[in-house]
């Protein structure tokens, strides 16, 4: 289960990375990062609802704008989600 979270957080890196312009998301951005990173070092993840309030209110940020990116998100929460986190 934890491979198939990494493979969406790699997805969602990606597509990250493909945005040439912040937009005016640079603190929704940043903050995404962030939340990532915290996901991907964190053992005990599942402790700490704050890195899925963020992706959570990252997914309304994104939903119009960047609808890959808000596709990618909803597939990060349902893996935590299947995690049991």
């Amino acid at each position: 289960m934890r491979e198939k979270l990494q493979h969406d957080i790699d997805l969602l890196r990606a597509e990250l990375a493909k945005i040439n312009s912040a937009e005016g998301f640079e603190t929704q951005i940043q903050a995404l990062h962030a939340a990532i990173d915290r996901l991907e070092k964190d053992a005990d993840i599942e402790q700490d609802g704050e890195v899925t309030d963020q992706l959570n209110e990252a997914v309304t940020n994104f939903e119009i704008d960047h609808p890959i990116i808000h596709g990618l998100l909803r597939n990060v929460i349902k893996s935590l989600g299947d995690l049991g986190i």
